[in-house]
């Protein structure tokens, strides 16, 4: 799970929609303007042609070739290639650990422009804005219905597993990001020493201040609470889905952890739920509350939130963010608040991050593994909620604010990549395949409407679509290709188009 899991046509992708800030720099620190980002390439050469770019100050008209590494050009063997002489810039996604000179059969050296410090908004971010919109374009075929049947179900298999991969290091580094940001938080505050009665300091150049999330050491980016507050907030936004997401992502951030416990609230549950449904403006008036068990309910949790709302200090949420419809009752926020409560109370106060990274370790077996995660995220809800989807409407049949398939999509979505990062971070090998072991065993969750049309319209039976990572192939193919019409970019469409492009 390293850079090479993003496959080099999603970096193509990020340079052709020019997902980039305006100051750009070579690793050099020559100025880089790009006037042009020049045509995909579908051939055999450099990925763009006719790019017009001008670095340090001066303008070049060529060739650009994009790789996830620098070692790719010489791996590729680009400098002994004569195809690759009228390239005007190498554009690699991350900063080289040792700098070697990429150059061309000419003896020419390429400036190199590294992606990542001049991204427009995280590489998660790009890809959720650009493709992973839920709303699905049309039900319309997929470009090569009629035709892919010629794939052999080898090369099939091979992508989904590929896609698989590059789906869960997006989920990654989105975590990623956010553990580097916190801790950085954490060190600039240790690091404050300031008179607050005088105000800050400023001292030197702005331009001289280091950027942020500079390099972190590993013994820096352990710390617990840390981990905790991404796991928290990665439960929060799964519990919100498509409709909610925000809203509950956002409630995580302002109702962190560390605020539960500066409000003395992280040992009970209740008095948890209390500060995230008040937190969140979901607690109804006692004037909308007909039945007489609901407004116990609600006064008991207003009295709660009053005790402390003078002692939170972040943001509280607008009623109106959360939308109840069109969503299943079995989704609406409050009912999920509940389960969100739960699980924050479980990571408080029960080390519920601790128990799942070492079940994932320990387990001896995957099946092991997964009854084991599965049981430490069960949860009892409070009663009130086994009977009620809003604090305003009962329900006629039992409820579970966190059911089983709910459970996996936690797993899957936040258990997994969390444990896969606090792997390669703590270079854990046997955290890594645990990881990976479970996420290729969860069964399949229920078919939507974009992993029916790929299981009818490409699949076509060739390949069991019968566990959680097989799903999470056929979504991230969809969503960054199909969708997209980048059929040269999919290997099932280079085989169907003929129009394979490698960048090699």
């Amino acid at each position: 799970m390293r850079t090479r899991i993003l496959h080099e046509r999603f970096l193509r992708h990020i340079w052709s929609r020019q997902f980039l800030q305006r100051s750009l720099r070579t690793i050099d620190g020559l100025e880089v303007r790009v006037l042009t980002p020049g045509v995909l390439n579908t051939g055999a050469g450099p990925d763009f042609r006719e790019s017009l770019v001008k670095v340090g100050g001066v303008t070049y008209r060529g060739d650009i070739e994009i790789h996830r590494t620098l070692v790719d050009w010489v791996v590729h063997r680009h400098q002994d290639d004569p195809h690759y002489n009228n390239v005007v810039l190498h554009v690699v996604l991350e900063q080289p650990v040792v700098q070697i000179p990429a150059t061309v059969e000419s003896g020419r050296v390429v400036p190199l422009l590294v992606l990542e410090p001049f991204l427009s908004e995280s590489i998660y971010k790009i890809w959720e804005k650009t493709i992973l919109s839920e709303r699905l374009r049309a039900h319309r075929d997929l470009a090569c219905r009629y035709k892919n049947s010629l794939v052999e179900t080898v090369l099939l298999n091979r992508w989904l597993q590929h896609l698989t991969l590059e789906r869960l290091e997006l989920k990654l580094r989105r975590f990623d990001e956010r553990l580097r940001e916190l801790t950085h938080i954490h060190l600039l505050a240790v690091c404050d020493h300031r008179d607050l009665s005088r105000g800050w300091r400023v001292q030197g150049d702005p331009d001289d201040i280091p950027p942020p999330y500079q390099h972190l050491t590993p013994q820096q980016l352990s710390r617990r609470d840390v981990w905790d507050q991404i796991l928290y907030e990665g439960f929060l936004e799964g519990l919100g889905y498509s409709k909610n997401r925000s809203p509950f992502l956002r409630l995580a951030r302002s109702m962190t952890l560390q605020k539960m416990k500066e409000l003395g609230v992280h040992e009970s549950e209740e008095m948890i739920q209390a500060v995230l449904f008040g937190a969140s403006s979901l607690l109804p008036s006692l004037r909308t509350v007909k039945d007489k068990l609901s407004r116990k309910y609600v006064r008991q949790l207003k009295a709660l939130w009053k005790e402390r709302r003078m002692l939170y200090t972040s943001t509280v949420l607008h009623s109106a963010e959360w939308q109840f419809f069109p969503t299943r009752p079995g989704n609406f926020p409050t009912l999920r608040m509940s389960a969100a409560s739960a699980l924050a109370h479980m990571i408080l106060a029960e080390d519920l991050f601790r128990k799942l990274m070492e079940t994932l370790k320990l387990a001896s077996g995957v099946n092991l593994a997964m009854r084991s995660v599965r049981h430490l995220l069960s949860i009892s809800p409070h009663p009130f909620w086994r009977s009620h989807y809003s604090f305003t409407e009962p329900s006629p049949s039992p409820l579970h604010p966190l059911g089983a398939e709910r459970r996996d999509e936690l797993i899957t979505n936040t258990v997994i990549p969390i444990a896969l990062l606090y792997a390669r971070i703590f270079k854990d090998r046997t955290m890594r395949q645990g990881a990976l072991a479970l996420c290729a065993s969860l069964p399949t969750p229920s078919q939507n409407s974009i992993t029916r049309l790929m299981t009818e319209q490409l699949i076509r039976g060739r390949i069991p679509v019968d566990n959680a990572a097989t799903q999470q192939a056929l979504l991230q193919l969809y969503r960054a290709y199909c969708s997209e019409g980048l059929c040269s970019e999919c290997d099932v469409g280079a085989v169907v188009f003929g129009s394979d492009h490698n960048g090699e």
